[in-house]
C-alpha cells in the first residue's frame, strides 16, 4: 500500500540536502543533477528503499540519470510535439488562406522580414476575427489530438523513467508492455493525480517568488512525486 505521508515528508528529512537540490535546480544543465537526484529518491534500483533522501554523492551519476530521464520524457512527448507543430503550420496556412482577401500585398514577406510590427498584426486580426474562426475550427481536431498525446506522454513517462532506473538500461524505458502494465492501474492513476495536485498547490504558493520559487516547487514536488511513483512501481508486480 502506498504511504502518502512518507512521500510528502521525504523532501524535509534533511534540510541541507533540500537546499543543495533547490540551488542546483536553478541552474540550466546543472539542474539535470537535481533531476537525477529526484528520480534516485524513488528508491528504485536499490536493494532497500529508504524513507530519507539519498546522499549527494556520485554527482556524475545523477547528471547522467537526469539527462537520460529528460530524453526519455522528450521521446514520450515527441508524437505530441510533432502533431502540435504540424497543427501550427496547418493553422497558419489556413489563416493566410482565410485572410487572403484582406491581407495587404506582400504582407507575408513583410511579416517574415520584420517590416510589419506585432501591433499591426494584432490590429489586422482584431478587425477580421470572424475570418479566423474557420481556420481555428479546421485545426481544432489536430489540437485536441495533440493535447491528448501530451497527456498520455506525461502520464506514461514516469513509469518509463523508473523502469530505466531499475534495469540501468536506456532501452528499458521503452518496454511498452511493462510501462502500460504499471501505468494503467488504479494505484498509479491515484498517485499521479495526487502528485499533480501537490505540484499545482506548491507552484501556486510560490509562483510570486522570482526564480527561486519555481526551483523550490520543481525540486520539492519532484521528490514527492517520484517517491510516490517509486512505491507504486514496486507494489505493482
Amino acid at each position: 500500500m502506498v504511504n502518502y505521508e512518507e512521500s510528502i515528508k521525504k523532501p524535509f528529512t534533511d534540510f541541507g540536502k533540500l537546499v543543495i537540490g533547490i540551488i542546483l535546480s536553478i541552474i540550466p544543465i546543472v539542474n539535470w543533477i537535481a533531476q537525477g537526484f529526484i528520480i534516485e529518491s524513488s528508491g528504485i534500483g536499490r536493494s532497500k528503499p529508504s524513507k530519507n533522501m539519498p546522499e549527494w554523492k556520485n554527482v556524475g551519476d545523477y547528471l547522467i540519470k537526469g539527462l537520460l530521464s529528460h530524453v526519455i520524457i522528450f521521446i514520450y512527448l515527441l508524437p505530441a510535439i510533432l502533431i502540435l507543430s504540424a497543427t501550427v503550420g496547418y493553422f497558419i496556412g489556413s489563416l493566410i488562406s482565410s485572410l487572403s482577401g484582406v491581407l495587404p500585398s506582400g504582407f507575408v514577406s513583410s511579416l517574415l522580414t520584420g517590416r510589419i510590427t506585432g501591433d499591426e498584426v494584432n490590429l489586422l486580426l482584431s478587425q477580421n476575427w470572424m475570418l479566423i474562426l474557420p481556420a481555428l475550427l479546421r485545426s481544432l481536431p489536430l489540437i485536441l489530438i495533440g493535447l491528448f498525446l501530451v497527456l498520455v506522454g506525461v502520464y506514461l513517462s514516469p513509469m518509463a523513467v523508473l523502469n530505466y532506473l531499475k534495469n540501468k538500461r536506456f532501452s528499458s524505458a521503452f518496454d511498452l508492455n511493462l510501462v502500460f502494465h504499471k501505468s494503467f492501474t488504479s494505484q498509479y492513476f491515484l498517485a499521479w493525480i495526487i502528485a499533480g495536485m501537490i505540484m499545482i498547490v506548491i507552484r501556486s504558493a510560490l509562483f510570486f517568488i522570482p526564480v527561486i520559487g519555481s526551483a523550490i516547487a520543481y525540486f520539492i514536488s519532484g521528490l514527492i512525486a517520484y517517491s510516490l511513483f517509486g512505491q507504486v512501481f514496486r507494489e505493482i508486480k
